[in-house]
């Protein structure tokens, strides 16, 4: 095995683990909180959130991407990056604080000002956290990653479970989300060995900036958009329409981003070292999409089907409003490994002018689906990202096969047995549902089991590859992590 596919086993089992580790954790503090809290709550963070992930965009600048895109960065590189995006951060905290009265009278929300106010604060923190965790990225260290990231959200996670206890109500969601980001920096800056020179290079910074800025521009389109649907909900229904939207944006997105970014995440570095060699690039890439999907398909549609009775389960009856929402989003989230993982070939192979015109494409069909859909409901808006998602991703991978010789039909049938296992496997998950067992806990055991269990004869019954590919990472894993523990056994009994 060469020493890049290791490190990039390592670095996909280390980074799913922080995603998974992390989204557990979170998921767990998240259903505390709702249960504590009311959803017009929570809509009224939602509210602020395409304000503060704009800022946070324009903050990274497309820095992070460059540096690790970058070969031979050195310190200098580093150091630059760091100085630039602190005093950024603080420049983009002043203005979200002087802009937070007009952002109250826009949702006609005054509270909203002080909540404003209060998260800015996290911009200046995480300046303090880009070029630590691009750094780690591009090492392939995502096991310093997840220690970081998982003492950070179990922290903050306590700080904002305390003060909704306290009756703090939404002050304690925003309590949560600043002491993340100051954890966050801090546990990096512990873990990591890494600090800066007092030196900033302005050709350095250019340099690395004609890279990074179409990747900025194409951030700022993304999450802009990303956001859209919440500040339009937010803007034409009310608080807990939006709250209820918000929650089961966040399920969905914590069982997408326990895959699909982690898979992303370890291919844009990793990748880069092939970037030349296109044979090899496509194999290695083709690999990652099937096995990414093999594992995400089931997710998705798992979730859909067990959708009732885990919310009802967790979240209690007053979250009921959401499952349809959930329901769609879950139809929507399958695509978004497709997505991510096209356009990291348009970032491996230095094509960010592309990347930024496919998001300026995708973007203004998004405009178009909601302004057309909106006055039918939440729940046609959301129908619209299903289309918005489709479309998006026969644009990113047109560009993307072409520049790697791996064109769509190709893809889509790669793709097909791992989506047709997975939708026999739903079918099935979705008799059991109909059983007569009154006990939520029981129905999602009973359809998670039988899902699992046909999910895997059908694998095996079609000799399917990627199961293969699967059990062999699975045992590289297992060999790493024995190896480690006989390692930490030596050491103590030395």
């Amino acid at each position: 095995m060469t020493n890049l596919k290791q490190k990039s086993i390592n670095g996909m089992f280390w980074t799913i683990s922080e995603r998974m580790s992390v989204q557990v954790v979170q998921f767990v503090v998240q259903i505390i909180l709702a249960r504590l809290l009311e959803p017009a709550q929570f809509g009224l963070i939602g509210m602020l959130m395409v304000f503060t992930a704009v800022a946070q965009s324009i903050m990274d600048s497309g820095f992070g991407s460059a540096l690790i895109q970058k070969k031979d960065a050195d310190q200098t590189d580093a150091s630059s990056i760091f100085f630039f995006n602190l005093l950024l951060g603080i420049i983009l905290a002043i203005i979200l604080t002087l802009l937070a009265p007009l952002i109250a009278q826009f949702y006609n929300q005054p509270i909203l000002t002080p909540l404003t106010r209060a998260l800015s604060i996290t911009l200046i923190l995480n300046a303090f956290s880009l070029v630590q965790t691009s750094l780690l990225a591009k090492r392939l260290d995502f096991k310093t990653q997840m220690k970081t990231s998982l003492l950070a959200v179990f922290i903050s996670g306590v700080v904002g479970i305390v003060m909704a206890f306290r009756g703090f109500g939404v002050w304690s969601l925003v309590a949560q989300m600043v002491s993340k980001s100051l954890f966050q920096a801090t546990f990096l800056w512990l873990f990591n060995d890494w600090r800066p020179s007092a030196i900033i290079s302005f050709s350095s910074l250019k340099s690395m900036f004609a890279f990074g800025s179409k990747l900025l521009f194409s951030g700022l389109i993304d999450t802009i958009f990303r956001n859209i649907y919440q500040t339009f909900i937010g803007k034409v229904y009310s608080p807990a329409d939006l709250g209820f939207y918000s929650k089961a944006k966040s399920i969905e997105t914590a069982a997408v981003q326990s895959t699909s970014s982690s898979l992303g995440q370890v291919l844009f570095p990793s990748m880069v070292h092939l970037q030349n060699d296109l044979d090899s690039l496509k194999k290695a890439y083709r690999k990652t999409i099937r096995l990414s999907l093999f594992l995400h398909f089931p997710l998705m549609i798992g979730l859909w089907t067990v959708a009732e009775p885990l919310f009802r389960l967790l979240l209690t009856d007053k979250w009921a409003p959401s499952i349809p929402y959930f329901q769609i989003l879950c139809i929507v989230g399958m695509l978004y490994p497709l997505h991510v993982l096209n356009l990291n070939i348009l970032k491996v192979k230095g094509r960010s002018d592309l990347f930024l015109r496919l998001e300026i494409v995708k973007r203004a069909l998004v405009v178009l689906t909601i302004f057309t859909t909106y006055r039918w409901g939440i729940i046609a808006i959301l129908y619209g990202q299903i289309a918005t998602s489709l479309i998006g991703y026969f644009l990113n991978s047109y560009y993307s096969g072409r520049l790697i010789n791996y064109s769509q039909c190709n893809q889509i049938k790669d793709l097909i047995p791992s989506f047709g296992s997975a939708v026999i496997m739903g079918f099935i998950m979705y008799l059991v549902g109909l059983l007569p067992v009154d006990s939520h806990l029981l129905k999602i055991l009973f359809q998670t089991l039988a899902g699992v269990l046909v999910y895997f004869l059908v694998s095996l019954k079609t000799s399917s590859s990627e199961l293969k590919e699967f059990m062999e990472i699975l045992r590289n894993v297992i060999r790493t992590l024995h190896l480690g523990i006989l390692r930490m056994t030596k050491r103590g009994k030395s």
